[in-house]
């Protein structure tokens, strides 16, 4: 479960890989051009909303910082699908 006192961040990424039967998922940061996993959900809302983004896909979240390297919690969504593509 995520921790509330957490610092969050926001970011624009790309979905490299959907959400596995884990719950993990692999996207790609689009200003940084790095990829990174979240492996955690605020709830089960917000983690329904995610399984139903394919690779390809563009979404822009809150983030907070897990205990590894490159590993997030995701805690809202701000846009995501088709019409928020990035390139």
């Amino acid at each position: 479960m995520l921790k509330q006192q957490q610092r969050s961040c926001e970011r624009a990424s790309v979905v490299v890989s959907s959400m596995d039967n884990d719950g993990r998922m692999e996207l790609r940061d689009v200003e940084a051009d790095e990829t990174y996993e979240v492996v955690d959900y605020i709830d089960s809302e917000l983690a329904t909303k995610l399984r139903s983004l394919s690779a390809g896909e563009a979404v822009n979240l809150e983030l907070l910082s897990g205990s590894e390297s490159g590993v997030f919690g995701a805690v809202r969504i701000e846009s995501s699908g088709p019409s928020a593509r990035f390139q």
